[in-house]
């Protein structure tokens, strides 16, 4: 604390920091002016003025203008001063703290708004990159989603028009576009041409052609003319993309091409976003296409193949492992069933007996068999299908041809060539023994008007006479059954022609013992007696051969109320029941080679059936068989 003038004092003010401030107010009002001074100079500094006298103005105007702490009133002890001055430096202190204070927190405020503004403009850089992330998420998050939809809708479609209407829609989305023209060749010289006129679908070809681009790119001026040249109007600009068609270059067995071609009037700017929107349809593109024209191409073959396979003379089934049919011709059945070949076919409820698939299951390799469905005869020839040399069959190709025609012709062949063999045979042996038959019988004929008084003689020349007589019925028994062209149609006793027949078969019967009971001699059949003698030779030899012992034949004939009954019964082993079903069948014999031809039992059959009869079978107790002949009875009348 010092005292100093007014002059002085304000010097000090300007060049030293001062804590209070304590100024003696004179009459003048200079101190009051003094502290004015003061606190422009020393803001902080605390201000006290001392005065004898003070106004209400005064006061007013050092609270107002000089902003003083304290008023004290002089005189006044030094005590007293140094208590008002240490209470001022407290102020000061507090005031230099707050001051303190205030500057940092003003540092401190100042550097948060510089972080402040820092943070707002990378908050503002990022929120603009981030907003501009989201806009190219978006868009990319757009384009995948119609770039999905677009593959959906492709993923529906069936046919070629579909394809393109759905690109022509996709291509609306951008101005001055021309319609999609598709233009795809299958390795040969014909070029495909597939577009839209007056919109309407059109599809055209040309047998003209021109190497197609096999990248993305405006035409040439060559691939320009190629298409105003087929379409007959001018293409100014053009955007060709090729197309891959990877399944129908595999189906046909060569390259199959395809290019894509868009009329367009868009500007440089405007290509750019164009060429980006079909690079990413390319593929799809390219595989629903390829699907199209490879549905396409196997429609057509299949519809050939089935034109084909329906159009085949024989049945064709192609079956699995399991006899299910896969797949049939027309001739197989009037309508495809889902269920087993002989199902189908054959109308059973088991697998044919004779069926060659099991061998060619086993064996993976072609077999053949024989069955019989509803009175026809099949050879039926089993082909493995072989997916690789080394695997098992898993289908199984039937072919089924028809050979009971050809078979029945077989058969009539060899009857024709054994019933010849057999006429040359009885001819020669009419030719050589009926003339000395018939000698033989006139000159005993001629003995016995000359030797009718000796009875002895007369008795043995008649024995001579009717042993003659019997021959030669023989040998005109065996010329009739040996004639094989057909013959008319007689009314005829069955018991005159088992009569007929037995004799014929004595060399068979010399072991047997025979029993006949022929009741029929009033009745009449209408049939070719050699037809049906041969029936009755046929059962009676067989019979013969079956009773490998002596045994007993039994052959006897009655009438019933409209038919005439044979039968034939022996004492045989019988007809196991495993073959009874095909003892009919041609061909079909249990004898060994060389013994038989399994004709007789067919032949019979057909024979009786022709004559409007039917022939049955069925064993006997304890142990023979029987065979049963039913012919309609007829009177010439009838």
């Amino acid at each position: 604390m010092f005292k100093a003038s007014c002059h002085e004092a304000l010097s000090l003010l300007s060049t030293q920091k001062f804590s209070a401030i304590l100024v003696h107010n004179t009459d003048d009002g200079e101190g009051l002016e003094f502290l004015v001074h003061a606190r422009q100079l020393q803001p902080i500094a605390t201000r006290l003025l001392l005065a004898e006298n003070l106004t209400e103005t005064e006061v007013r105007e050092g609270i107002n203008k000089a902003h003083v702490f304290r008023f004290m009133r002089w005189p006044m002890g030094e005590k007293e001063i140094w208590d008002h001055l240490d209470s001022a430096l407290k102020k000061h202190s507090t005031y230099l703290s707050r001051s303190q204070l205030l500057r940092e927190s003003s540092f401190q405020n100042k550097q948060l708004e510089a972080l402040t503004h820092s943070l707002e403009g990378l908050v503002d850089e990022r929120t603009q990159y981030i907003e501009m992330s989201h806009r190219e998420e978006e868009e990319k998050l757009n384009r995948e989603r119609q770039l999905i939809r677009f593959i959906k809708d492709l993923g529906t479609q069936t046919s070629f028009e579909e394809i393109l209407s759905i690109l022509r829609k996709e291509l609306r989305k951008f101005h001055k576009m021309g319609d999609p023209i598709l233009a795809y060749r299958l390795g040969d010289d014909k070029t495909f041409f597939l577009s839209f006129h007056s919109g309407h679908f059109n599809q055209t070809e040309t047998n003209i052609g021109h190497e197609f681009p096999h990248s993305p790119e405006v035409p040439s001026a060559e691939l320009i003319r190629y298409f105003a040249n087929h379409f007959g109007r001018p293409f100014v600009k053009a955007y060709v993309v090729p197309l891959e068609l990877r399944l129908t270059s595999h189906f046909v067995g060569h390259d199959a091409e395809a290019i894509l071609c868009i009329e367009n009037s868009l500007s440089d700017k405007e290509i750019g976003p164009f060429i980006d929107f079909m690079s990413d349809r390319m593929r799809p593109l390219s595989m629903a296409l390829d699907r199209v024209l490879l549905e396409n191409q196997l429609s057509s073959f299949s519809y050939r193949w089935e034109k084909t396979f329906d159009g085949m003379r024989d049945p064709i089934a192609i079956v699995d492992v399991d006899y299910q049919v896969v797949r049939a011709n027309r001739k197989f059945a009037d309508r495809f069933l889902h269920g087993k070949c002989y199902e189908s076919f054959a109308h059973r409820r088991t697998p044919c007996e004779g069926c060659p698939v099991p061998e060619a299951l086993k064996k993976s390799q072609p077999s053949a068999g024989q069955i019989q469905v509803g009175g026809r005869v099949y050879q039926v020839h089993s082909y493995p299908v072989l997916l690789e040399q080394s695997s098992r069959p898993t289908n199984i190709v039937n072919q089924y041809v028809d050979i009971t025609q050809s078979r029945e012709l077989y058969l009539r062949m060899l009857q024709s060539e054994k019933m010849g063999a057999i006429g040359m045979l009885a001819g020669n042996i009419a030719h050589e023994l009926n003339n000395p038959l018939t000698g033989l019988r006139s000159l005993a004929q001629v003995l016995l008007q000359e030797t009718l008084k000796e009875p002895t003689l007369h008795a043995d020349l008649l024995e001579i006479e009717k042993a003659a007589a019997r021959s030669q019925r023989i040998i005109k028994n065996l010329l009739d059954f040996s004639k094989g062209e057909n013959q008319p149609l007689e009314y005829i006793s069955v018991d005159e022609v088992i009569e007929r027949t037995l004799p014929m078969l004595k060399s068979a019967l010399r072991t047997h013992r025979l029993e006949v009971d022929l009741q029929t001699l009033a009745h009449s059949v209408l049939v070719e007696p050699h037809l049906l003698q041969q029936v009755v030779f046929n059962l009676i030899n067989n019979a013969c051969q079956a009773m490998k012992e002596n045994g007993r034949l039994k052959v006897s004939s009655y009438s019933g109320r409209s038919s005439v009954y044979i039968e034939i019964e022996d004492t045989g082993p019988g007809i196991p029941i495993e073959i009874q079903k095909r003892i009919f069948e041609p061909f079909f014999t249990t004898k060994k080679e060389g013994h038989g031809t399994g004709l007789g039992l067919s032949m019979s059959k057909s024979i009786i059936e022709k004559f409007g009869g039917t022939i049955q079978f069925q064993n006997v107790e304890p142990h023979g068989c029987r065979f049963l002949i039913v012919l309609p009875q007829k009177t010439p009348e009838s």
